[in-house]
């Protein structure tokens, strides 16, 4: 038996994808690592199965890498995904989460006098 659930108002998860944040998941065996591309519509779930993966990895790497002074980095195209995603990951220092240009400029910012 499958239910539907509300997620928000506009929108209803009656888990057909569930099967898909599985294999992203899978993705990140240190055995066996792959890439993976997510490519869907809009309100098609990209952000959540994101934030599912992303908390998988907090779960299972993150006090390692905190304690080897390390961070996953997550790279946006807008301010509001940006602020979307930190507000869904809690803000937890483990994620770095920032705009493209953002980022860019944190690696190229001390190098200004040669720009």
């Amino acid at each position: 038996m499958t239910t539907a659930v509300s997620t928000n108002e506009n929108s209803i998860d009656n888990h057909v994808d569930d099967h898909v944040d599985k294999e992203i998941r899978e993705c990140f065996s240190k055995e066996n690592p792959k890439c993976f591309f997510a490519f869907a519509g809009a309100g098609s779930g990209k952000t959540k199965s994101l934030i599912d993966a992303l908390s998988f990895l907090d779960k299972e790497y993150g006090n390692d890498l905190l304690l080897n002074g390390k961070q996953i980095v997550v790279i946006t195209y807008t301010n509001a995904a940006c602020d979307e995603i930190s507000r869904r990951l809690q803000y937890k220092p483990i994620f770095s989460v920032s705009t493209i240009h953002s980022f860019l400029w944190e690696l190229v910012k001390n190098y200004q006098k040669d720009i």
